[in-house]
């Protein structure tokens, strides 16, 4: 009884000591596995965001900017405002490259001058070349302001007639010169061969004027640098040649009346600017010399909005009354029209006179100049000849 009783305590002490065991068994695989998901869950993280599929990028079309023009402003840097030459910043370096004007003390640069031709000045002149960290002056030429800036990142210079119906410097050709008198008109101006597209000349009227109409005009600097490269005004002396727009302005026959500015608002610029658009140079009735129509005297600039033909030669065949586009008989119907202040509006359905053989309806639909009244020497027509607009004729283009 004694043994079976001792056996027994060992069995219960035995069984104790094995669900204690097992209790800690179950308390350490308990602990240890939040203590792994823990420690996994990054790592699975980590591997699901390997193995998920990037998302796809929308691909936007990238829209390239076209930098704004310099701010530089020719006309406060040059005489009377300073007594500074053209030569100053720029020059033209090659003979054989007459249009690439570089800068005049690193030739390597072209258009612009360089710094040093800047700094002469603006050390003490606002705005100040080293005015603070990030000068204004720098913004003048260039995108933005920094003491790091690279040739791309320059504005667009110089302002052409793309985007301003005047050039800001034209040239200057006096026609009548004894030199340019021995030049034969066709040396600089030949029929334009180039493919004529249809220009706009008014509102929603449009013309593709007929072949031949246009002549080239010498375009850059290389026609006249095959005598004026050192024959004076030489290649340096840019003021020679280009007029600044204070001394086109004195010269009001050079100029496109205001009235006229809107109708070449949207004219091609690679086009002459032509108020009589229906002229056409090779037509046979024009087969004349350059002079009988043109007053060489008058003609000073290569630039000319309007190249100075008087109507008088037109009237000495166009008074014909069966020559097309008679002046006469247009100039009369406009008698009434004037009178009732329709002045060939063609946007009017009264006004039918619209002067078309050598106009557009836009420009022909304005009132006749003053010009026109004047076909021979400076002798009005006969006032008589327009019994209701006569006196308003005469009041208006007396002198």
């Amino acid at each position: 009884m004694r043994q079976s009783k001792s056996l027994t305590g060992k069995t219960a002490r035995w069984l104790i000591a094995l669900a204690i065991l097992a209790k800690l068994v179950a308390i350490i695989v308990c602990y240890q596995r939040p203590t792994s998901a823990i420690g996994m869950e990054p790592q699975a993280v980590r591997q699901q965001r390997r193995t998920r599929p990037e998302p796809k990028r929308r691909t936007q079309t990238q829209v390239k900017t076209v930098p704004p023009f310099a701010s530089f402003k020719h006309e406060s840097h040059r005489a009377p405002r300073t007594k500074l030459n053209c030569s100053d910043c720029h020059t033209i370096p090659l003979r054989a490259s007459p249009n690439e004007v570089a800068a005049a003390t690193k030739t390597t640069i072209k258009g612009f001058p360089y710094h040093d031709s800047c700094l002469e000045c603006h050390r003490q002149t606002p705005p100040q070349f080293f005015r603070g960290a990030t000068p204004s002056i720098c913004t003048v030429c260039h995108t933005r302001s920094s003491p790091r800036l690279t040739k791309s990142e320059m504005l667009r210079f110089p302002k052409h007639a793309e985007e301003v119906i005047e050039l800001e410097f034209p040239g200057y050709f006096p026609h009548d010169q004894a030199d340019h008198k021995r030049v034969n008109c066709a040396t600089c101006h030949t029929t334009d061969d180039r493919v004529y597209l249809a220009i706009s000349v008014g509102g929603s009227e449009s013309f593709k004027p007929a072949a031949g109409t246009f002549k080239t005009t010498p375009i850059g600097h290389a026609a006249c640098f095959k005598c004026h490269w050192e024959e004076k005004p030489a290649k340096d002396d840019c003021a020679g040649c280009h007029l600044t727009p204070d001394a086109v302005a004195k010269n009001k026959s050079e100029l496109i009346s205001v009235g006229l500015m809107d109708w070449f608002k949207t004219w091609p610029r690679e086009w002459p600017r032509r108020i009589s658009i229906k002229f056409s140079h090779d037509s046979e009735s024009h087969d004349a010399e350059c002079i009988t129509c043109h007053e060489i005297a008058k003609l000073q600039t290569l630039d000319m909005p309007k190249a100075e033909v008087p109507i008088a030669p037109c009237a000495k065949c166009h008074l014909k009354p069966a020559t097309p586009a008679n002046l006469g008989k247009e100039m009369f119907d406009e008698d009434e029209d004037i009178a009732q202040g329709r002045n060939n509006d063609p946007l009017s359905k009264a006004g039918k006179h619209t002067c078309s053989g050598c106009h557009s309806a836009a420009i022909g639909g304005m009132p006749p100049p003053c010009s026109h009244y004047l076909l021979f020497d400076d002798t009005y027509f006969n006032l008589q000849d327009y019994p209701n607009s006569g006196r308003q004729i005469a009041e208006r283009c007396k002198k």
